[in-house]
């Protein structure tokens, strides 16, 4: 193991663990029905370049911690729930495509998301991919991701994947142990991730990302280095790790109340950081990089998806139930009523749930920050190129507390954190935030979704409750060498 030195420094008073980054947070039910995009979007301007997010809103369990939107979808389907959404999303795809903005522009990135992405018939997934083809300008570089579950995955599904136009895929492996899949309520089986993995890479398809969870109740670290060794064996070009996070009012919440659970270690214990730390030196080891916060890859095997809505910036045009868009200077959001979704498909309108109000510049410019930071660094002349102005002069104030604190390293070409940014990333964020989303306690009794009800959340706090009252750093550094 390498020796390395850890900064145990406290630059913040609490310290924000985010599964995923949105901003701005704070969304507001739309009164304005579908007639929205008429009246606020210019849809007959030029094409532009653009990702989609293609949602499925259905799983076949519930994983007791999750508490995103799901719809449980029998096997059976004896309604026949599938093949109505199906058919309302490409009557939705294909409305945005008779709009000059997407229609005559360039579709850079395609993901399949959910929900659970995989859990579709072949047939279904085929019209899918085909009705994208059919509706945009794909470019010729595409990426085309299917997200999802490795039980999902039958011969006759892997066999159309790997001869589709899909060419990435993504699995919530989570753990290769049992034990600890059954703790968590996850919908697979643990055997079920090698045999897809092996069975897609036989076939050709290689460009596999699998997610991988730590701190789980009853977790150790000898359980995480054994899937740290499985993974290495199966040789995925990318993979992610995130913390195991309890959720309230989530079932795995109310068992833990309840005493039926084991409670995850605090994500400051000794054992969790050993677990960040043996994937990090792991990934090292044998020729990984994380490019970004928690995501590992090997060399030209980044997320691309992630790239062009994030780095690049680009629009993104999300379809289907607990889906969220940004185009324009406003966020959008598509509530995750399935039922009320295809009505709004079946009469020719778009559903368009909440919205943001229209961004300013300057909530613009943050929020491209709040994303580039994922990838550590923001380079001075392609914020420029985007925005028309200087980064350090629209960030002064902030760059001078960051720098102050030891958190950023500046140069002439670029804003980088340092190995004690790095540990407080998602502090350094939310030091982008605009000052009037902070407080923001009536965004709580919207209705969110998906990803959003983390981030609202946060924003639901005091400004000071994150990153304190001005200028302090709350304790000196301490230096450990291992």
């Amino acid at each position: 193991m390498k020796n390395d030195v850890v900064l145990d420094k406290k630059p913040y008073p609490n310290k924000c663990y985010l599964p995923f980054i949105l901003y701005p947070p704070g969304m507001h039910s739309n009164t304005e029905g579908g007639n929205f995009v008429e009246n606020h979007i210019n849809m007959q301007q030029e094409g532009v370049d653009f990702t989609l997010y293609i949602g499925v809103p259905f799983c076949r369990t519930r994983c007791k911690s999750c508490p995103y939107f799901v719809r449980l979808l029998p096997e059976n389907d004896k309604h026949n729930r599938e093949d109505a959404y199906v058919e309302a999303l490409l009557k939705d795809m294909k409305k945005w495509a008779n709009n000059r903005k997407f229609g005559e522009g360039t579709l850079k990135n395609i993901y399949i998301g959910g929900g659970t992405g995989s859990i579709l018939r072949t047939e279904n997934l085929k019209r899918i991919v085909d009705g994208v083809f059919e509706n945009f300008n794909v470019c010729p570089d595409y990426e085309f991701t299917l997200e999802g579950n490795a039980r999902d995955y039958d011969d006759a599904k892997i066999d159309y994947v790997a001869s589709s136009k899909i060419n990435r895929l993504s699995l919530g492996v989570q753990s290769f142990h049992p034990e600890i899949l059954s703790v968590i309520g996850s919908p697979h089986a643990a055997a079920d991730s090698a045999r897809v993995i092996r069975a897609f890479q036989s076939k050709g398809l290689t460009n596999i990302q699998m997610d991988l969870i730590y701190n789980m109740p009853g977790h150790t670290l000898d359980i995480w280095k054994s899937d740290l060794k499985t993974l290495v064996e199966l040789d995925v070009p990318h993979f992610t790790i995130y913390l195991y996070r309890i959720h309230n009012e989530t079932p795995q919440f109310k068992l833990i109340n309840r005493g039926k659970v084991e409670k995850p270690q605090d994500p400051e214990n000794t054992m969790v950081k050993a677990m960040y730390r043996e994937a990090k030196e792991m990934a090292e080891e044998l020729g990984y990089k994380m490019y970004m916060v928690d995501h590992f890859c090997k060399p030209g095997y980044e997320n691309m998806y992630n790239h062009w809505n994030w780095k690049v910036y680009i629009d993104t045009l999300a379809i289907g139930p607990g889906s969220y868009s940004y185009f324009d200077g406003y966020r959008l959001g598509t509530e995750s009523d399935i039922e009320k979704y295809i009505e709004h498909a079946n009469r020719d309108e778009f559903l368009i749930s909440s919205v943001t109000d229209k961004m300013s510049g300057r909530v613009q410019r943050e929020r491209y920050v709040v994303f580039a930071l994922l990838y550590y660094e923001i380079e001075y002349k392609f914020y420029e190129s985007k925005f028309g102005t200087s980064f350090r002069e629209d960030f002064a104030e902030e760059l001078e507390q960051l720098e102050r604190k030891g958190l950023i390293e500046l140069d002439d070409e670029r804003m980088k954190l340092t190995q004690l940014g790095l540990i407080w990333h998602t502090n350094v964020i939310l030091e982008f935030f605009n000052p009037a989303f902070w407080g923001d306690t009536d965004s709580l009794s919207e209705k969110n979704w998906s990803l959003n009800g983390a981030m609202v959340e946060v924003g639901a706090h005091e400004r000071s409750y994150w990153l304190g009252e001005g200028h302090e750093t709350f304790f000196p550094p301490v230096i450990e060498t291992k």
